[in-house]
């Protein structure tokens, strides 16, 4: 499920960023899936899975396979070969509107952003795209994700192994590759930002530490209460976009 993007403007201030270090991650941002508590539920559809290390599966021919199915404006996220990657497909948009997007992906003028709600009914993972095709008024596709599928709980692990940063393929309304370029995570809130972009240690610890809080919000709720549709339609009713 996701939100269809929007312009943002007024983007929110600088502010300090979570401290704590979290169990279950070194300096390097190795994350390990076994210090949490989570299921590993299968969603990607059939596709050829090119390895599996450390319980995190990477997968290929996302163009072929994944690319057509997936929901417009909102980015898929998942391990392809071995890269964290972000799938987005326009919909309802211009050409120039597409090729100006293109244009900033493929410069490598991406970020991902990562953020964490506690729902009365499930944790809300939210995945976002910036693509700075305008400096100060990024397009924005933004995504709410369950926390125990493969492909987030993988992508996540992934961003740790390459140090925050990730690939971006962004496709045509009839899924025609458009663009290949990278992103670097940022976490929220964030005002300004220059490219090339690196993430900090402290930024992979916090997005280890969201995947965390998520896991031990999802295992406080009982079985019967878990409601993952219900979570993202009370966010959305709720609280602005990032």
């Amino acid at each position: 499920m996701g939100l269809f993007s929007r312009k943002r403007r007024n983007p929110k201030p600088d502010a300090e960023p979570l401290s704590a270090e979290p169990l279950g991650v070194d300096a390097t941002g190795d994350f390990d899936l076994a210090t949490i508590d989570l299921p590993r539920v299968e969603v990607t559809p059939e596709v050829p899975v090119v390895a599996e290390r450390m319980t995190v599966r990477t997968y290929s021919a996302c163009d072929e396979y994944i690319a057509p199915s997936i929901a417009p404006m909102t980015p898929f996220v998942l391990a392809v070969e071995d890269e964290p990657t972000m799938l987005v497909k326009l919909a309802g948009m211009s050409r120039a509107e597409g090729a100006e997007l293109a244009r900033a992906v493929a410069a490598d003028d991406s970020l991902a952003v990562a953020a964490y709600r506690s729902l009365p009914t499930y944790p809300v993972f939210i995945l976002a795209l910036f693509v700075y095709d305008a400096p100060s008024d990024p397009m924005r596709f933004e995504g709410y994700r369950d926390v125990t599928t493969v492909d987030v709980q993988d992508f996540v692990v992934a961003l740790g192994r390459k140090a925050g940063r990730g690939q971006v393929r962004l496709y045509s309304e009839s899924a025609e590759l458009l663009a290949v370029g990278r992103f670097a995570l940022r976490m929220p809130p964030f005002q300004q930002v220059r490219f090339p972009y690196t993430t900090t240690p402290n930024e992979l610890h916090e997005l280890w530490q969201l995947l965390q809080l998520s896991a031990g919000w999802y295992n406080s709720l009982p079985a019967a209460r878990r409601d993952f549709g219900m979570a993202v339609e009370a966010h959305m009713d709720n609280e602005p976009p990032l």
